[in-house]
């Protein structure tokens, strides 16, 4: 049960870059007591998808991450623009990245990073029957290998490190669960695109 929620008395912008903000909130507490200086941290929203091709691989970047400070498996992903819907970023993180299109999407769930700062909201899906139409064109300054992976190497790379970002793992869980229920019942599936329609103003 919820206690109440706190108030926010003023908001102050103390950091500005283009990835990153940081704004110093004056907070009531249900209880009175008022914090003069709690940070928000805004590092802008972002989709991530486990993808699976015509084949049943999973497509996985492999490359250097300089917040992991080493290389590791990495599912498609990227941030949200202005008024982008999460789905259409998605698909074009997919396309960009690999060169890639999916017939089918799954949304997994949307998540905030930090309970206590905020920091962004994940917007987490996955895509089936993915094929190839174009060459890769992404731009990162990280550049990465595009593999192929199995079901069983995706799963053993969630415990051997290989998957070293929550958010990776976190979708690979999310799209492991839903692949199972989309398995046992039609029911499941039924859920899973009513909620994928509440992402695409389109459908």
């Amino acid at each position: 049960m919820c206690d109440g929620e706190w108030q926010v008395l003023s908001s102050k912008p103390v950091f500005d870059h283009p990835f990153l903000q940081v704004t110093m909130e004056e907070v009531s507490l249900p209880d009175g007591k008022v914090i003069s200086d709690w940070p928000i941290v805004d590092a802008r929203d972002y989709v991530n998808a486990v993808v699976f091709d015509e084949q049943g691989r999973a497509l996985i970047l492999d490359g250097y991450k300089h917040g992991m400070r080493r290389c590791g498996w990495q599912v498609v992903g990227g941030y949200v623009e202005t008024d982008e819907n999460p789905l259409r970023a998605v698909e074009r993180e997919l396309l960009e990245e690999t060169g890639y299109k999916a017939e089918e999407w799954r949304y997994l769930g949307s998540f905030v990073v930090d309970p206590n700062r905020r920091v962004g909201v994940g917007h987490f899906f996955l895509a089936l029957n993915a094929r190839a139409v174009s060459e890769p064109a992404n731009g990162d300054l990280e550049e990465s290998t595009l593999r192929l992976v199995s079901f069983d190497e995706l799963r053993y790379a969630l415990v051997d490190g290989r998957l070293g970002v929550i958010s990776y793992a976190l979708n690979v869980m999310l799209a492991f669960m839903a692949l199972e229920k989309m398995g046992r019942n039609e029911e499941a599936l039924a859920y899973l695109r009513s909620h994928s329609r509440g992402l695409d103003a389109s459908a």
